[in-house]
C-alpha cells in the first residue's frame, strides 16, 4: 500500500472513531460546517455532475508521453479542493470559491502571485510541494473531493487518481487563447453555481482584450522576448509557440516568422533581436528579478540599436504572471493592464 494511501484510511479511521464517541458531533458540528460551505459555493441540485477536463489529452514535452484524461463524475459540490496550478486558483479565487484545502505553495516560496500566497500561504491550507514536485502524501492528507492540474502536472496524473479518482485537467488551448480563459471560468462557474459571476469577470478581461487590441494596431510590429539568467528566447505566432496568443489574441503583428517552435522559445541572440528590430519589445522576466536588475542585462550597446529602444517602447512583463499563473481570468487581466499601462 502507498504511503499517503496508508496515511488516508488511519485519518479515515480516526474521523470513524471520534463519531462514535460523540454521536453529537457526528449529527451536529460537521454536518453543519459542510452545509455552510456548500452555501457558499452554490447548490448541489445540478449534482451528480461530468465533468470532461478541457484537454482530451497533453504531450509531455520532457518524455514525449501523452496522457489520455477521463471523465469525472461529482456525486455532490467539492467542498475540499486542491488546485495545483496558479491561474485556475486564481479564477477560483475571483469567483469566491471556498474550500481550498491545498495548493503548490513550494514552502512559500513558489512563483504564486501576491495576493494568492498572502491568503493560501498559510497553516490552514496544505502545502503540497511544487507546481513540477507534487507531495503525495500532503496531497492524501489534505483528502480532497476534487484535484484540479495543468500541463506541468501532467506526468503525476494517475498517482493523483490514486488519491481520489476526481483530477480534473484545465489546461489551455493555445490557438484560441482568451476562449480557453474563458472555457476554465466557465467550467469553475458551472461546478460552483457562480454563473453569474463568471460573466461579470469575463466581461471585464474582454474590454481589457479589445482595449490591448486596438492599442496594438497602432505598431507596426512586434516582437515577445523570455528574459533568463542573462539568455534571451524569442516567440513568434507558430502553433507550438507558448506566447502565440499575443499576436493571435492580442493583436500584435509579428516582427518575426521564423523562430523555431518550442514552448520555451529559441536560442535566439540580443543580435537576433536587432535582425528583425522590432518597433516593440515585449520582456518577459522567468527569473523573477527586479525590473532595473534585468534593464542592465537587457539594454545593452545591441539592444540599444533597436527602434523598439530608441522608441521607448521595451516593455518588461511581470514573470510570475506571464509564465507562472497564466489562464487565471485575474492575471490575464493583470498582463493586459501591463501592456496598457506601458504602451501610452
Amino acid at each position: 500500500m502507498k504511503k499517503w494511501k496508508l496515511l488516508t484510511a488511519l485519518a479515515a479511521l480516526t474521523l470513524m472513531l471520534s463519531a462514535c464517541n460523540t454521536g453529537e458531533e457526528a449529527t451536529g458540528g460537521d454536518s453543519s460546517e459542510k452545509s455552510t460551505q456548500t452555501e457558499g459555493n452554490g447548490s448541489d441540485s445540478q449534482f451528480p455532475m461530468t465533468v470532461s477536463s478541457l484537454t482530451d489529452s497533453s504531450e509531455d514535452e520532457e518524455s514525449g508521453k501523452t496522457t489520455t484524461f477521463e471523465d469525472v463524475t461529482l456525486d455532490k459540490m467539492p467542498e475540499r479542493i486542491v488546485a495545483l496550478d496558479y491561474g485556475f486558483l486564481d479564477t477560483l479565487d475571483a469567483m469566491g470559491v471556498e474550500g481550498i484545502v491545498g495548493v503548490a505553495a513550494g514552502g512559500g516560496k513558489g512563483n504564486m502571485p501576491e495576493n494568492l500566497k498572502e491568503k493560501y500561504v498559510n497553516d490552514d491550507v496544505a502545502d503540497v510541494g511544487t507546481l513540477k514536485q507534487i507531495d503525495f502524501e500532503a496531497v492524501a492528507a489534505a483528502d480532497p473531493d476534487v484535484i484540479f492540474i495543468s500541463g506541468r502536472q501532467t506526468p503525476f496524473y494517475e498517482e493523483l487518481k490514486e488519491i481520489t479518482p476526481n483530477v480534473v485537467f484545465i489546461g489551455s488551448d493555445n490557438e484560441n487563447y482568451i476562449e480557453a480563459v474563458y472555457e476554465t471560468v466557465d467550467l469553475a462557474a458551472s461546478i460552483f453555481g457562480k454563473e453569474d459571476k463568471a460573466e461579470e469577470l469575463k466581461a471585464n478581461l474582454q474590454e481589457k482584450v479589445d482595449a490591448v487590441k486596438e492599442k496594438a494596431a497602432g505598431y507596426e510590429n512586434a516582437l515577445v522576448a523570455m528574459y533568463n539568467d542573462k539568455k534571451i528566447s524569442g516567440f513568434d505566432n507558430g502553433k507550438d509557440s507558448r506566447f502565440a496568443y499575443v499576436y493571435n489574441d492580442f493583436g500584435f503583428k509579428p516582427a518575426t516568422t521564423e523562430i523555431e517552435a518550442s514552448s520555451h522559445g529559441s536560442d535566439f541572440s540580443y543580435e537576433s533581436v536587432l535582425s528583425v528590430n522590432p518597433e516593440v519589445l515585449l520582456v518577459i522576466d522567468r527569473t523573477a528579478s527586479d525590473v532595473e536588475t534585468i534593464k542592465a542585462d537587457i539594454e545593452n550597446d545591441i539592444i540599444k540599436q533597436t527602434r523598439a529602444y530608441k522608441e521607448g517602447k521595451i516593455v518588461y512583463l511581470d514573470g510570475v504572471n506571464w509564465y507562472f499563473s497564466s489562464n487565471g481570468v485575474t492575471t490575464e487581466a493583470e498582463k493586459l493592464d501591463e501592456i496598457l499601462n506601458e504602451l501610452k
